[in-house]
């Protein structure tokens, strides 16, 4: 019988802290990049082939590592990997060359993929079907929290002690969490061997298929609004650099509004006497009307509101999907969460390249603002479909 009470919730906070730990090391090497091009000498090109060694490991790492995680006691083997990714970042900082900082890239990708699919595996075993979207979007947080406050810090340690130890500060608060973790994490129960043919199994899931849509639909509109925005506000509404911070710290609050408005209505509605299904169909029904406001940004004569809204409308729509990725196989979660994750990552890497030739070649943002709101509709309408699939399922 699960324990009712706040103690589980424990568990997606240090999950919620671990994800801003997996952000920021991430993020380091972007924020560090002027420091590291004139110590170390590469160009741009050169700056955008680091950023993509990442991405490339990362996505195939996590179709790789889900039927490891789902045979294994994932309490330890999760730390496990924190230490090993806050290990990569930390070491970054010795690197000589721009080879080095290659390795060290291909590496974070590797390490770094173990999160999402463990953690979502983690919430599917300690929290009720009802719990779980607000579970998902506490830590999920954790990425818009690191984007906060990674500027902040990393630069704050470089302006003191250099770049180099700034990727060994950063690594280092992993230690930091290991003692959290060894001390508050509730024990986790011992993995049984799931049934063969994982990924067979998957693959053969309807669930899986509608799940897979929603992925590559839902998250090249989180990495647009992420990665673009700030070259929409300066190029076609013409900001100053400067103003962009205020900006950008609303949007990331815009997707935590999100990450946590989506769980805490579905429960509340569940309280209320709605059906799981249907409460979640409600909540991403709302999520694809806020996000349908994309079609109005570029018209608007002060697009930041909108932005914010919308943001939390894609905010909501990543909690309400990684609940349906851990409910597509109850005896394969991290195996499932693993392909879905890398066929999103993947999706969101080619879309950005794909926004990239039509804001160039047409010089508006027109069309890729236009398409988010057409995707979460479509998106939408998989997830209907998948919570027929899983209805009332645990």
């Amino acid at each position: 019988m699960r324990e009712l009470t706040w103690r589980r919730w424990i568990l997606p906070a240090l999950l919620f802290l671990a994800t801003t730990l997996n952000y920021l090391d991430r993020q380091t090497l972007a924020i560090l990049a002027p420091s590291l091009q004139k110590e170390l000498g590469f160009d741009n090109a050169q700056l955008g082939l680091l950023f993509s060694l990442f991405y490339y490991t990362y996505t195939f790492a996590q179709f790789a590592v889900g039927p490891i995680l789902d045979r294994v006691s994932l309490r330890w083997f999760y730390a496990g990997a924190v230490l090993a990714w806050s290990a990569v970042s930390a070491l970054t900082g010795t690197a000589s060359g721009f080879v080095g900082l290659m390795v060290f890239r291909l590496l974070l990708g590797v390490v770094e993929a173990v999160n999402w699919p463990a953690a979502l595996r983690m919430i599917a075993t300690a929290m009720p079907p009802a719990e779980r979207p607000l579970a998902n979007g506490i830590f999920t947080s954790g990425t818009s929290v690191g984007a906060l406050i990674a500027p902040g810090l990393i630069l704050g340690i470089s302006a003191l002690y250099g770049w180099r130890w700034a990727f060994v500060g950063v690594g280092a608060l992993g230690l930091v969490w290991f003692a959290l973790w060894a001390f508050f994490s509730p024990p986790s129960p011992k993995a049984a061997a799931p049934p063969a043919g994982g990924y067979a199994s998957v693959l053969r899931t309807r669930a899986f298929w509608l799940a897979f849509c929603v992925s590559i639909l839902v998250n090249p509109c989180l990495y647009f609004l992420l990665n673009w925005l700030p070259a929409y506000l300066v190029q076609q509404r013409g900001y100053a650099t400067a103003a962009l911070s205020g900006v950008l710290t609303a949007a990331y609050l815009g997707l935590d509004a999100g990450y946590l408005g989506c769980g805490a209505l579905v429960l509340a509605l569940t309280k209320l006497g709605w059906r799981k299904s249907s409460a979640r169909r409600a909540v991403f029904l709302l999520a694809t009307a806020l996000v349908g406001l994309s079609v109005f940004v570029t018209r608007s004569a002060s697009p930041v509101p909108l932005l914010v809204i919308i943001d939390c409308g894609i905010g909501m729509w990543i909690a309400m999907y990684l609940t349906m990725a851990q409910e597509v196989s109850s005896e394969h979660v991290s195996t499932a969460a693993g392909l879905l994750g890398g066929s999103g990552s993947l999706a969101g890497a080619l879309a950005m390249w794909a926004v990239g030739i039509v804001t160039q070649r047409t010089l508006s943002f027109d069309i890729p603002f236009a398409w988010v709101a057409v995707a979460t509709m479509l998106a939408a309408g998989f997830g209907w479909r998948i919570t027929s699939e899983i209805r009332e399922r645990r």
